[in-house]
């Protein structure tokens, strides 16, 4: 069941499977939640009285989800992540129940009163117990260039010992009790003060070594390459020499700052790549052949974009338009 209103800033809708029948609910829920998370629970959380609701708020290009549900276990696999293109960081508040994550940063347990912070772009697994929590959305595109680490906080278990914890944990229960009140400029106010303070944040909780330390010496060069190959991203001519030259640096400090990434090539497939599933899961791109977006990402070929594609993703590019289609249709 699912109620959609506008409000002045704000577009809402709220989907709840309370009121169906008993032995529905979970196989619904596990379906409407399918593009974002696969999820798996005991049979006694499935088959007695199972409850789950998402109530979400959109202002400007934000967005504040409030989930209640049972007990279970979440993934995000490279299913999820290229069937609905989403390349943004989350950031949970757990106003009851907790989680658990084996591959966490900052601890196993997200401790009572933390930030839970993740990344729509990389899979990850965790497990839940009764829980109602508030996810804030933001696009990476707003925080990324202020990040010394951007790709570096998936799961990461924020503790409340931090003040800036708290500041931003009380700050999103208290957007989620005005939000229906926003009017535009308000909305246009909060992205750019969120993600200003969610990368303060992130920024001190990463531990002080000497590569950090380098690293913060150098953050507005990153800033200015991580740019570079954005705005340079269609071209099939964008290679380290060239961006080397462009840029002004040798190729040996291009391929050192970017060794976190994989290297150079791989940073810059991975971008194309992010950048593909958003036109595939774009509707009004939906005439748009598999050999236009390759070359709009910087592909040379269908046959590279594809290769490429099923080597990250598992999948096919056609594969995920056609599940896309399929999931529009039905």
């Amino acid at each position: 069941m699912q109620s959609e209103q506008d409000f002045a800033g704000t577009a809402s809708t709220y989907f709840t499977v309370d009121g169906l029948p008993e032995h529905e609910r979970y196989g619904i829920w596990k379906d409407a939640i399918q593009c974002l998370f696969s999820v798996d629970a005991d049979k006694d959380v499935r088959e007695n009285d199972f409850k789950a609701s998402i109530e979400s708020h959109l202002f400007g290009s934000l967005m504040l989800m409030q989930v209640k549900t049972g007990a279970q276990q979440w993934a995000r696999g490279y299913e999820q992540i290229a069937g609905n293109g989403m390349d943004h960081f989350g950031v949970g508040v757990y106003k009851q129940g907790t989680v658990h994550c084996d591959d966490a940063k900052g601890g196993n347990v997200l401790k009572h009163g933390g930030l839970l912070i993740y990344d729509l772009t990389q899979p990850f697994t965790a497990q839940t117990t009764d829980l109602e929590n508030l996810n804030l959305v933001i696009p990476r595109s707003l925080v990324e260039d202020l990040l010394h680490q951007p790709d570096d906080h998936c799961m990461r278990f924020l503790d409340p010992s931090d003040p800036m914890v708290q500041i931003i944990r009380d700050m999103i229960i208290s957007l989620h009790r005005n939000v229906r009140s926003l009017n535009y400029q308000q909305s246009l106010t909060l992205e750019k003060t969120i993600p200003m303070l969610l990368a303060n944040c992130l920024n001190s909780a990463i531990a002080e070594t000497r590569e950090t330390a380098h690293e913060r010496q150098n953050i507005m060069s990153m800033v200015r390459m991580r740019r570079y190959f954005r705005e340079n991203l269609g071209s099939s001519e964008l290679n380290p020499r060239q961006a080397a030259h462009d840029l002004g640096v040798s190729r040996s400090k291009l391929y050192t700052c970017f060794a976190p990434y994989g290297g150079v090539y791989n940073y810059v497939r991975d971008l194309r790549l992010r950048r593909a599933i958003s036109l595939l899961n774009d509707p009004q791109r939906s005439r748009s052949s598999i050999y236009d977006i390759a070359l709009e990402c910087g592909f040379s070929s269908d046959a590279s974009f594809i290769r490429a594609f099923r080597e990250k993703y598992d999948v096919t590019p056609g594969e995920v338009r056609d599940r896309k289609s399929t999931r529009l249709n039905s």
